[in-house]
């Protein structure tokens, strides 16, 4: 079995079946919940640590913020639940905590719980927890057959700089020093904070930033929140050459690499948001539209091929 999220089966199965809630947050596709409160409207996101590495404090925290951004949302607060194992050394709490107050005071969030347990577990887990709000809820029903899918972003950004940081021994060995410099920078990339701005003003019915899984996990995931059909054409999905030579190099798919950085958007007038992404310094690009079958396609000429559901992510054989 593959680290990460369960199957689609076996959340509709076990878990989906057996909640009475009717919040958007539950379904398929979705990265964070809406809470109406008397006056705002509160919008809470998770993310799991399952595996440490140099960096994932960050990495987490703006992966977080990233959901809270694609409905429509301002983050607030940070809350987090570490579990370590039975034996640990204090100082490797110390660090954690030291590194997740930096990435918060960064986005200017403040974290307002902590709590860490033992547990018999092999390496740290991390439960991120982060809340914030919104005055322009994006919602999925409003999504429609016949929308256009847009990408915000470039692919796999997310999980090259975290292997580039990992491996970048390694990639010495067949990389000039500047080209992995180029890689590592990759982790400032990972935000989606300006893009959904952007999108939103231009007239975004629904995001879906990337994440776990990479883009073809993001496609099939806005498919299933409105079970619905896409289409979409490969060629148009924009890829940087840093991550091509990485994927290549290490035997990785990056279609299906950790792609957080990444923004998929609906809107009934795509070219509107692609222009105004490009004309905010921000690459953005009409990929593919909603349809009004179940079929969830990618086109590559002349060859039709249909995605599979999410599987795990490239990135966890690496971490």
């Amino acid at each position: 079995m593959n680290p990460g999220k369960v199957s689609e089966v076996t959340y509709k199965r076990a878990i989906l079946k057996n909640l009475n809630s009717k919040n958007e947050g539950v379904k398929l596709g979705v990265n964070s919940a809406n809470i109406q409160l008397e006056d705002i409207t509160a919008v809470v996101s998770s993310n799991c640590i399952l595996k440490t590495f140099d960096g994932c404090e960050e990495f987490y925290v703006q992966r977080s913020i990233n959901s809270i951004c694609e409905k429509g949302g301002v983050p607030k607060s940070l809350q987090l639940s570490i579990t370590m194992p039975l034996e640990f050394e204090e100082k490797e709490v110390n660090r954690m905590i030291k590194n997740f107050r930096k990435s918060a005071d960064s986005h200017n969030v403040e974290i307002n719980q902590c709590n860490v347990y033992r547990g018999a577990t092999e390496g740290p887990i991390i439960n991120i927890f982060m809340i914030g709000t919104t005055g322009n809820l994006l919602k999925s029903d409003s999504i429609k057959p016949g929308m256009d899918v847009i990408m915000a972003g470039t692919l796999a950004i997310g999980g090259t700089s975290v292997i580039a940081e990992r491996y970048k021994d390694k990639l010495a060995g067949k990389f000039s020093g500047r080209f992995i410099s180029e890689c590592l920078e990759l982790k400032d990339y990972t935000s989606t904070e300006k893009a959904s701005a952007i999108a939103i003003d231009a007239g975004a019915v629904y995001m879906h930033a990337v994440s776990e899984g990479g883009l073809f996990s993001g496609l099939w995931e806005v498919a299933s929140c409105v079970d619905k059909g896409i289409q979409v054409d490969i060629n148009k999905i924009p890829i940087w050459q840093q991550v091509i030579e990485i994927a290549e190099f290490m035997d990785i798919n990056p279609y299906l690499l950790e792609g957080s950085g990444s923004l998929l958007i609906v809107s009934p007038d795509g070219y509107k948001i692609e222009e105004s992404l490009n004309a905010n310094g921000i690459y953005g690009k009409v990929i593919g539209k909603i349809t009004d079958n179940k079929n969830r396609v990618v086109i590559n000429g002349d060859e039709t091929r249909y995605l599979e559901p999410p599987r795990g992510d490239e990135i966890y054989k690496f971490i």
